[in-house]
């Protein structure tokens, strides 16, 4: 029988993983080696002075990104 206990280790198992491949990368955002960087597209509003919850941070790297661009505060919220 599959409970959500079987989903949430599972998923916690895979990204444990994965994980080595995710560290150390390039703090988000970063939309695929052919694609424009935010500093040409300008995706995000000016963020300076504000509060952000990134809810299913991962890793964190988006997190890194708005703290560079000036983000107050920061919350990131993820599975266990």
């Amino acid at each position: 029988m599959i409970t959500n206990t079987t989903i949430l280790n599972l998923n916690k198992e895979s990204w444990e993983k994965s994980a080595e491949r995710f560290f150390g990368r390039t703090a988000l955002p970063d939309y695929g080696p052919f694609s424009p960087s935010e500093e040409q597209l300008k995706l995000f509003d000016d963020i300076s002075g504000l509060k952000v919850l990134d809810i299913g941070c991962g890793s964190g790297h988006s997190l890194l990104f708005m703290g560079s661009q000036g983000a107050e505060e920061l919350w990131g919220l993820d599975l266990i």
